[in-house]
């Protein structure tokens, strides 16, 4: 992906993701891949009502038509207003595309290539495999780690040498001033609104993540010679050390169930393999945590 198709993939991220009723905590859009980390309540859609569900098809399509149903929002308020057979056959059309990582991935993904294939004139499907997932304990040390993995995806590409500076990830867009990222972001950090506390403790913590000594170059107006940046040390959390990181991204990379030892233990209990095909197992990484969850897609470029 190219910036252009990167701004694309965002819109369509941003909308996809207020249909389904999921949070986006943070992304990375790379040039041959994406990470998108997701908060979701399936059980928010099964109460939604009729005027949510009118709320959701228009941050989704906006003033067109679903070509699908053929009706704008205001032909969906109306016939969810009138009731009947065909206004519940609607809701139940439509609330099957909520609260589902699988059937949001698929949808993002559809119209991803949609769009690519109508401004570059290709044809065919942009991605080269289904998407990978992992179900992540939530407001717990595992989300942290999890979400640092995906926005320190540019420096380890060797893009960008601080997170903040790379514009199509969460901490970029939220450095940049996006509203949507920083409320991901302060979620992240266990809490509801951006402040700048956090965005610097969120700083460190990927600096953290990058193991002792890492280094980010940012301006110091007090220090720094006019036109020459100064290259300052952000303190780490002493959270992880990158060796400890990357051995237990492994748990993400191969799609497992990440979190507490007790939590991974008893999600399993309740759900068993989860349909996993062989070889992928639940992947306990760190000693304690809470009990919500959250989940992490990524997807692959064909070529």
């Amino acid at each position: 992906m190219d910036e252009e198709a990167m701004h694309a993939m965002r819109h369509i991220m941003r909308s996809q993701a207020a249909f389904a009723g999921m949070e986006v905590l943070t992304y990375c859009f790379m040039a041959n891949h994406f990470h998108i980390f997701v908060r979701m309540d399936p059980k928010e859609t099964e109460n939604l009502d009729d005027a949510g569900l009118v709320a959701r098809f228009r941050a989704l399509y906006g003033g067109t038509r679903c070509a699908s149903l053929g009706l704008d929002a205001d032909d969906l308020a109306v016939i969810l207003k009138n009731d009947g057979e065909s206004a519940e056959g609607i809701r139940r059309r439509l609330k099957a595309r909520m609260g589902d990582v699988s059937v949001f991935m698929r949808e993002v993904k559809t119209r991803f290539t949609l769009w690519y294939n109508g401004e570059r004139g290709t044809v065919g499907t942009f991605w080269a495999e289904r998407f990978r997932s992992v179900i992540v304990e939530a407001d717990t040390e595992a989300q942290r780690m999890v979400a640092a993995y995906i926005d320190l995806n540019p420096v380890r590409a060797g893009l960008v040498e601080d997170a903040g500076d790379y514009g199509f990830s969460g901490f970029g867009e939220a450095c940049a001033g996006g509203s949507a990222a920083r409320r991901g972001i302060a979620r992240i950090e266990g809490k509801m609104t951006w402040a700048s506390k956090w965005h610097e403790r969120y700083r460190a913590r990927l600096c953290s993540r990058m193991g002792p000594g890492a280094r980010s170059v940012r301006r110091d107006p007090k220090t720094a010679a006019a036109g020459a940046p100064k290259e300052t040390e952000m303190p780490g959390t002493g959270l992880a050390e990158e060796s400890g990181l990357l051995s237990k991204i492994r748990a993400f990379s191969e799609g497992w169930v990440v979190g507490s030892v007790a939590w991974v233990e008893s999600f399993c209990a309740a759900n068993g393999r989860l349909g996993y095909r062989k070889g992928r197992k639940a992947k306990p990484v760190l000693e304690d945590g809470g009990a919500d969850r959250t989940m992490v897609a990524s997807a692959i470029r064909r070529r």
